[in-house]
């Protein structure tokens, strides 16, 4: 069988008659190799052109005209502004009291009038855990301390819930969420509201549907990745029960997701990394956070959302700063030695 084309094969090809014409005037040629070769030549056979599989009336369509979402579709509303904080744990050597009045300061600049605390305003007691840190054991004196000493501006309403830990230490089945306000109220001070134990939904009503914001303490530890635990608690959440967004105390580190249509903010404390954390390898970032976001008024979906963090370096960091809270500190050992000669 023949290999090379020759040059009066290739006139042939170029001929212009038809496949079956070419091939009876080549002597040693298949129908198939003339067909491979025309290809090759990009000759079209005659009278075999591929016929177009689009109907007339198709190839006349007008092209289609896309429209423009309007603006009003994810900015529709005026922006939401509120205050965050979680894990102040006050009563204890770890709290970072002068970061959360730093904290409030920077919310009274920016016109924030709603701060939500994700759980464990206070301390609490186990001896085991920390009862070489807090400043009192006892339930009055923690409530006391923390009303004496949480920010008060004014303007400012603190919505906070507590935690089935700390808080909870002192007296299983006792409301010490409603205590401290009762406490705070006797003591003159109306900006600080309990609202739930564990979790609550907060309203916000912009538009006919309210947009709802759930403030959660959940329980144990750190997973190996900071967003893990905040996505299996999205995942648990039934389809006609999940908030718009979520934010959530406890692990007192940061992080912002989006999971499920769901803003998630995850909350740092203000409270230093305690010895009982540092046994148990669990990193304490210290910081507040200000959340803003707007929703279709038409069914309180959340269109736009942005979360700032506001995080505070370690203690020595501010010592210039601030010099009455080195008793807080104990201090480390020193051993001098002798320079050799």
């Amino acid at each position: 069988m023949k290999n090379k084309w020759s040059e009066s094969e290739l006139e042939i090809l170029r001929s212009g008659k038809s496949v079956t014409e070419i091939t009876a005037r080549l002597e040693g040629r298949s129908e198939a190799s003339v067909r491979g070769q025309l290809q090759r030549l990009k000759i079209p056979a005659p009278g075999e052109e591929k016929k177009s599989v689009i109907p007339e009336a198709a190839k006349n369509l007008p092209r289609p005209e896309f429209g423009r979402l309007p603006l009003k579709c994810v900015d529709s509303s005026e922006w939401v502004r509120v205050g965050l904080v979680s894990d102040t744990h006050l009563c204890c050597k770890e709290e970072r009291l002068s970061e959360l009045h730093n904290q409030y300061d920077i919310f009274q600049k920016e016109g924030i009038t709603t701060v939500l605390h994700a759980g464990n305003p206070i301390d609490g007691y186990v001896a085991r855990i920390n009862g070489e840190s807090v400043f009192s054991t006892t339930i009055d004196g923690q409530a006391k301390y923390f009303v004496d000493n949480y920010p008060a501006r004014p303007g400012i309403t603190t919505y906070y819930i507590t935690g089935d830990d700390h808080e909870s230490w002192f007296s299983p089945g006792f409301n010490i969420g409603a205590y401290i306000q009762f406490v705070a109220e006797q003591e003159g001070r109306t900006d600080l509201r309990y609202i739930g134990h564990v979790e609550s939904d907060v309203e916000f009503k912009v538009g006919r549907v309210p947009t709802i914001v759930k403030v959660m303490h959940p329980g144990g530890g750190s997973a190996y990745s900071r967003s893990y635990t905040p996505q299996k608690i999205v995942e648990s959440f039934e389809g006609g029960e999940k908030p718009a967004i979520l934010i959530i105390g406890h692990y007192h580190v940061h992080n912002f997701m989006s999971e499920r249509n769901i803003h998630v903010v995850s909350m740092p404390g203000f409270q230093d990394q305690t010895i009982f954390a540092r046994k148990k390898r669990l990193r304490m970032e210290v910081g507040g956070a200000i959340l803003e976001f707007k929703v279709n008024p038409d069914d309180g979906a959340v269109t736009r959302c942005r979360i700032e963090f506001n995080r505070y370096f370690t203690r020595g960091y501010y010592k210039k700063f601030i010099r009455s809270d080195n008793y807080l500190s104990k201090g480390h050992l020193v051993l001098k030695g002798r320079a050799g000669s």
